[in-house]
Formats: C-alpha cells, sequence, structure tokens
C-alpha cells in the first residue's frame, strides 16, 4: 500500500469514522422453551461448603496486606479429611526459584537483574497462625504447616501450603480454621495481581483452600499458564485503607465506616461465589449503567475507568450489556445483582482477567472502533462469568471447558453485535493482555474466530493431545492453543454437524444442570449423547482426546464421451446406428461428459463431511462421505460440464486446517491453479507473519 493512502487510512480508523453496528438482540434464540420439552432446573443456590470472613488492612505505600480470616469448610468429598492444602499464589513471586518463576517470562527475566527495579518485583504471603475449630474445640495446627510439590517436586516453590487438623473432618461435617497473614504487593507489570502507580489490584490474594472434586481436593502449585479452581460460599470481607481511594470488589458494598486514623473500612458481600477479587486506586472514575433486558433478571454495571479512557465509558458498559444477553441467552441467565468492569492502569498486567462478578478490560492509547477494543476483551471477561463462575469446572486440569467455551462464544457475540472486525494488529507496543500501541487497519478483510485459529492449529495442532493438565503442554503456543482455540473450534465443528438449534440446546441443558458445580468433559459429553440421542464420544476421541488434524482436499477430473461418426446415443446410453450422413466434427453435438471427484482425507482426523457438485447448467448435488476411509469417489454422465466442487460447501468443519484446498473449478488451469496456490500460500505467510509479530510483541 503506499504511504498516503495507508496514512489516510490509518486517520480514517483513528477518527472512528467507520460503521459500527449497534448491538442487537437479533440472531439470539429466545429464553423461553416449550413446555413439551423442559430444560433442567435452575438451582437456587450453591452447596456454599466454603465460605470466608475476612478482615484485611491496606497499607498503599509499603505495598502490604495485613489480614485475618475465619474459613468454615464442610467436607463434601464422601471420605473423611485430615489434612487440608491451601493456596498461597503470591509466594510464586517470592524468588526467582518458585515453579512460576522458573517457567520463564518476563518476571523471571526481570529477578535474574538487581536493584530496584528488581526488588519490586518480588511479593510473598506469609501465614503467621493456623487454628482449626470443630465440635470439640481450637487446636492451633500452625505447627503442622508444610509446603507441597506435587506437580515438580520444586523443593523451592511454596504456592501450596497444608495443614494437618488433630482429628478427622468425616463426610458432611463443618469444620473451621482462623488464619492470620501478612502479604507484600508484587509489582503489578506481569502475574495478573499487584500494584501499578496508584492502582493495587488484589486478587489471589489470601490463603484459600483447594476445590474439592471427585471425592478428592484439587491441589496444584501455581504455574504460569495455570488458573484456578477452587469451592462455593459465601463471602463477607472487610476492607480498611487511607481515605481517598476508588474500590471495586467481588459482591456488592454493604457498609462504609471512617476510621480516626484517617482510613475508612469498606464491608463486602456476595453469597454463591468461589472467590474474592478487589482493587483500589485514587484515579479511578466511576461511570454506572445497567442491563435490563426482557426475561433476563436485572444487572448493575459499575465500570472503574482510567482517566485517559473516559471516552470508552459507554463502549465499556455496552460491551457489558452484549455479553450478559447472549451468553445469558446461550447458557442461562447472569444470577447475580452487579458486575464490575476495571479499567486497568497502564502497564498493568491486570487486563484481560476474570474473578467472580469482578471483571478488567484493556484498552490501547487510541482505540476506534473498527478494532472493536475494549469491546472485545469486555466481552470474552464477562462471558467468563457463565462457564468459569456459573459452571465452575477444574481449570487447573481442564482449562478449555472454561476458556474452550468462552471463546466459541465471544467471538459468536462479537460477530452478532459488533459486526466483522477488520484486518486489525498492534504495532510499537507491549504484547500483553492490556497490550497498546499504534494500529495497522486494512478494513475489509473479514477475519472470524475460525480463520484467526487456524494457522496456530496447523503450527501447533500435533504438539498435545487437547485433554491434558495446563503445566503439561510443550510450550506456551500449545497452551493457548488447546486451552482457548481448538476447543472452540471443536465447539464450532459439533454446531456445523448437530445444527445450531441443538447446539443451543446442549449449551443449555449444560450449564442449567452443572450450575454451581465442577463438571469435567465427560460429563459435557453425556450431556451431548443425551440431546442429541445419538453416541458421540467418536467426535471428541478424534478431537478432544487426539493430537490430530482435519483436513480434506478435493479434485476433479472428467472427459468427454467419444462416440463413433454416424452414431448418436440410444436410450441407454449406447450408439445406435442413423441413416443420415456421418456428422462432421464442426457440427456433431459436445457431450456427454464422465466425471470423476476424489476427496482425500489428508489429516488424521475423521469426521463426516460433504460435497457439493455443480455443473455448468446451474444443477446442483450434494454427496455425504463418512470420512472413515482415506479417500472417496464419485464418479458422474452428465450431458454438461463441471462448473465446481467443494468439500464441506457450508464450513461446517471449522477444524479443517486448510479450506484452501476444499474447491476445485473448471476453469481453474494448470497456470491459474498454480497462480491460486502461490497466492494463497503467501497469504498463509503473511497472516502467520502477523500473528507472530503480535506474539512477540
Amino acid at each position: 500500500m503506499r504511504g498516503g493512502a495507508a496514512a489516510a487510512l490509518l486517520l480514517l480508523a483513528l477518527s472512528g469514522r467507520t460503521a459500527r453496528p449497534q448491538a442487537v438482540a437479533e440472531g439470539l434464540p429466545p429464553l423461553a422453551v416449550e413446555p413439551s420439552n423442559p430444560l433442567p432446573p435452575l438451582p437456587e443456590q450453591s452447596a456454599r461448603n466454603a465460605s470466608y470472613a475476612i478482615a484485611a488492612r491496606l497499607d498503599p505505600e509499603q505495598h502490604t496486606i495485613e489480614g485475618e480470616l475465619t474459613l468454615t469448610w464442610r467436607n463434601e468429598t464422601g471420605v473423611p479429611q485430615s489434612a487440608f492444602p491451601f493456596h498461597l499464589y503470591w509466594n510464586a513471586f517470592r524468588n526467582n526459584l518458585s515453579t512460576s518463576a522458573r517457567g520463564g517470562g518476563r518476571r523471571a527475566a526481570l529477578r535474574e537483574t538487581a536493584g530496584p527495579l528488581a526488588e519490586r518485583a518480588y511479593g510473598y504471603t506469609h501465614v503467621q497462625l493456623v487454628h482449626f475449630l470443630d465440635d470439640a474445640g481450637e487446636v492451633d495446627v500452625t505447627a503442622t504447616r508444610r509446603f507441597l510439590q506435587p506437580d515438580d517436586a520444586n523443593a523451592d516453590d511454596r504456592t501450596l501450603m497444608e495443614v494437618s487438623s488433630p482429628r478427622p473432618v468425616a463426610p458432611g461435617q463443618t469444620a473451621r480454621f482462623r488464619l492470620r497473614w501478612t502479604s507484600r504487593i508484587p509489582y503489578g507489570d506481569s502475574g495478573r495481581a499487584g500494584w501499578v502507580h496508584d492502582m493495587n489490584f488484589i486478587v489471589q490474594w489470601f490463603p484459600k483452600i483447594s476445590g474439592t472434586q471427585g471425592g478428592r481436593f484439587v491441589a496444584h502449585q501455581f504455574h504460569p499458564q495455570s488458573e484456578f479452581f477452587s469451592d462455593f460460599g459465601s463471602y463477607d470481607v472487610r476492607l480498611t485503607l487511607p481515605k481517598g481511594h476508588v474500590v471495586g470488589a467481588t459482591g456488592k458494598q454493604v457498609a462504609r465506616v471512617d476510621n480516626p486514623d484517617g482510613t475508612e473500612t469498606l464491608s463486602f458481600h456476595q453469597d454463591d461465589v468461589h472467590d474474592f477479587a478487589w482493587t483500589a486506586g485514587r484515579r479511578f472514575l466511576e461511570r454506572r449503567g445497567r442491563f435490563e433486558d426482557a426475561g433476563y433478571p436485572p444487572v448493575d454495571i459499575r465500570l472503574l475507568l482510567q482517566p485517559e479512557h473516559e471516552h470508552l465509558a459507554d463502549r465499556y458498559i455496552e460491551a457489558a450489556r452484549i455479553a450478559l444477553r447472549s451468553y445469558g441467552a446461550w447458557s442461562a441467565p447472569y444470577p447475580y445483582e452487579q458486575l464490575t468492569v476495571v479499567d486497568p492502569s497502564w502497564s498493568s498486567a491486570s487486563g484481560g482477567m476474570e474473578y467472580p462478578t469482578l471483571i478488567t478490560g484493556g484498552a490501547g492509547r487510541f482505540s476506534p472502533p473498527v478494532l472493536h477494543s475494549p469491546e472485545n476483551v469486555t466481552i470474552h471477561e464477562a462471558g467468563h462469568q457463565f462457564w468459569y463462575l456459573l459452571v465452575a469446572n477444574n481449570e487447573f486440569e481442564e482449562a478449555w471447558l472454561d476458556e474452550g467455551f468462552n471463546r466459541y462464544h465471544d467471538r459468536k457475540a462479537s460477530h452478532l453485535a459488533l459486526g466483522p472486525r477488520g484486518w486489525a494488529r498492534r504495532y510499537f507496543g507491549l504484547a500483553g493482555r492490556s497490550s497498546s500501541g499504534w494500529p495497522v487497519v486494512a478494513p475489509g478483510v473479514r477475519m472470524t474466530m475460525v480463520d484467526d485459529a487456524l494457522p496456530q492449529l496447523r503450527r501447533s495442532g500435533q504438539s498435545d493431545v487437547m485433554a491434558r493438565p495446563t503445566w503439561q503442554y510443550l510450550d506456551t503456543d500449545s497452551w493457548n492453543l488447546n486451552s482457548y482455540n481448538k476447543p472452540a473450534l471443536t465447539l464450532h465443528t459439533l454446531e456445523g454437524l448437530v445444527g445450531e438449534t441443538t447446539m443451543t440446546r446442549i449449551l443449555r441443558t449444560y450449564a442449567r444442570r452443572f450450575r454451581f458445580q465442577h463438571p469435567t468433559s465427560r460429563d459435557f459429553i453425556a450431556v451431548v449423547n443425551e440431546v442429541t440421542g445419538s453416541d458421540w464420544q467418536w467426535f471428541f476421541d478424534e478431537t478432544w482426546y487426539g493430537s490430530g488434524l482435519a483436513d480434506y482436499e478435493v479434485t476433479a477430473r472428467e472427459e468427454e464421451v467419444r462416440k463413433p461418426r454416424g452414431f448418436v446415443d440410444g436410450p441407454e446410453g449406447a450408439p445406435v446406428s442413423v441413416p443420415s450422413p456421418s456428422p462432421t466434427p464442426k457440427d456433431a453435438a459436445k457431450g456427454p461428459y464422465d466425471a470423476e471427484v476424489t476427496v482425500r482425507r489428508l489429516g488424521e482426523v475423521r469426521l463426516p463431511v460433504e460435497v457439493q457438485v455443480e455443473w455448468s447448467d446451474g444443477r446442483v448435488r450434494r454427496e455425504t462421505w463418512d470420512g472413515r476411509d482415506r479417500w472417496a469417489r464419485f464418479r458422474y454422465r452428465e450431458p454438461v460440464k463441471l462448473a465446481r466442487v467443494v468439500v464441506d460447501p457450508d464450513r461446517k468443519l471449522a477444524l479443517d486446517v486448510n479450506p484452501a484446498n476444499n474447491s476445485w473449478t473448471a476453469e481453474s488451469g494448470v497456470a491459474r491453479r498454480a497462480a491460486l496456490k502461490l497466492s494463497a500460500r503467501f497469504l498463509l505467510w503473511l497472516q502467520n507473519l502477523l500473528e507472530l509479530h503480535t506474539v512477540l510483541g
């Protein structure tokens, strides 16, 4: 592109003078269902077997927190328990020897340097006291503390602490733990939590008991790519900090008290959540909105915004509404009274994260509407409320049940409400969750979620079986693919095979049946089988439990049927003699034509596929093939020539890594085919180059 044209295009994008469709409800399935085929009922509340009362004091100058908590824990595992693991996530930042630091990244590199810059990156959680309480009394069990490293035996990792009780807690019995701790808040330029400038983003900050599933504690260390998993409960949290801060937190604020020492204490409460997160900053601007749609519970939207992003307030709030509307229709409506959206500070790594009833967005210096930023990240993170929060799968071991489901839905929601986005990538900025920089925009090139993800699938799709714990993937690219894009592509493919209506019912059934639960992949597959009335285990064996690629190719050839001179076709196509003089080649009628269409399965993944055959007179025929063998062949004798053949004409198989070889046309001669092949390879190379540039920053 010439410099003048590029400059004009950039100015147009930055000015926002592009068509920006309004958020609409059209295209969403209705919330009501037919009475004759009802969905599972929604539970009124969670098990509430891990509830916390927390009191904490923030010192923003020293970057420390002092806290006390009482955990009320009920044994829902079905077996007696006497050893209790607690997550101390901030110990991942206590040195450069923790498992998280050894995993690499910017923080690990920073800690290898010396001086104040490196020093401020450190953080920790030090538990000073642990008491165990049950009907028999209260016992100090602080001396039983020990650190566990079940994933890698790294003795320097202290992100998982275990204490022992003096007597077992029987199934169904309730016990309490009282803990006192101090923490140092790490600098927040990586690792999700921390302080940047005057903003404190406080997440995974208190000693938290491990979640339970299948009769066991799910107790893992903190890894660079792993996220979080815990049980549901009620949270009552009192936060004391200097006056003048704007505070956002999980749940709703229920009280505020001014203290004589110039601090204030804010109280928050929320039932039926599995974590508590909060933020405090002096520069936040507060904006409010409300989501109200027929059939949905109303939701107050609270936006905490950086002053330099004040012009994005309406877009942030509308993006939250889009998520609440669309995800509510595809799964089950959001049940909480409030959603808090946080616009993180410049250079903070807290952008693009999800916590119960609180999410973070992110936007650059320039956020023209054509980039759908901050809309896309807000829709994605708000969407996590429906999977990570309400259908609380085990994110240590099966992250795709949240990240993959969310990626499948967020692109659908964005496309429906905002329209297709242009070809947009950021340059000269950070490649993090809250990256910023100058955008390069080429409108008119439609890049769907499927098209975006296929290069990564081609590149890393054979590195790992998708169904494995997050920290065991080969590398970051494989983790990203198998947690986000491959499961999303699989769900798109499943939707193509079962139909959109059936897919919506699958997801609604799954979301309602497992609200406030901890479902597994097997649970989801069972729902698919139930709703469709068929066994789809084979499909997930090919995709989730395999590392092969899907790739179908179609080719065709045809030739005119040669007839002896003086003969014409009889009733069954056999030549019949006629008394008239033999026609000359010039005026002889052409045809019929024998055509041969061959579909090849080049990849290992076996999926059923359709083949559309088109002739030059406009006739169209659909063939089906189960895809089990390596190839299938279809033969035709028709009076006219083939015009076009397309394998998977409706793009049902989103997992097909090379859509470029899915069609054949009669006009594509040798030279044309070569040119198309070269141009396709060039565009693929260019797309991969841009994606690599984005990843590397």
